[in-house]
């Protein structure tokens, strides 16, 4: 069984990085599966074994992602203002958009960024909720105006909008920076709003 797990771990990061490398040399859309399969060295059967198609494996290096950003998020818990840690993975996230910072610029343009973007807006209201929720738990009481969903929807919408401004006019700020700068956009809402619950 562990062999197993160990070879379908093998087949998704082969098939991922020859995703990756290709992303790098010609644009998503025109893509094909065959590519990916060409350059991974995998076959057909395999492939659609694991994946429905390239926007299926596209997608499915995001549960790395996640686990990265909820880990931020665990330790940010330990070390930052009560309020702040709705919002603890965005400094990892920009992190890792800076080191792949070439895979996000070949996407932005492509059929392959709504669909990423989607995704990562899930895992950040995902992971925002659950913070909020602890937060109003703590507070043990949430009668404030702003609604739970609505405040998660705000903080997601307001971060993709910073990570995306940011990937897209290729700018200089580095990841440190443009967390501080986007902490700096949202921390008087977080705080008047969950000071609030």
């Amino acid at each position: 069984m562990k062999s197993k797990n160990r070879r379908v771990r093998r087949t998704h990061r082969s098939l991922h990085n020859a995703l990756m490398s290709l992303i790098l040399e010609k644009n998503y859309d025109s893509l094909t599966v065959q590519e990916i399969l060409d350059r991974a060295d995998v076959g057909r059967s395999t492939f659609y074994a694991h994946f429905d198609g390239k926007d299926e494996l596209l997608l499915s290096g995001t549960d790395d992602l996640r686990n990265t950003l909820d880990a931020a998020l665990q330790e940010e818990r330990l070390s930052t203002k009560r309020h702040d840690v709705a919002i603890g993975f965005s400094g990892a996230m920009f992190e890792h958009a800076h080191e792949y910072r070439n895979v996000y610029y070949a996407l932005l343009h492509t059929q392959g960024w709504p669909l990423f973007r989607q995704r990562l807006q899930e895992i950040l209201q995902e992971l925002i909720r659950r913070e909020c929720k602890a937060e109003i738990h703590k507070l043990r009481k949430a009668d404030s105006e702003v609604p739970v969903e609505l405040f998660v929807h705000y903080l997601t919408s307001a971060f993709l909008s910073v990570l995306t401004w940011w990937l897209d006019r290729r700018s200089r700020l580095a990841p440190k920076e443009i967390n501080d700068v986007f902490r700096s956009l949202i921390s008087p809402t977080i705080n008047a709003v969950l000071g609030a619950w």
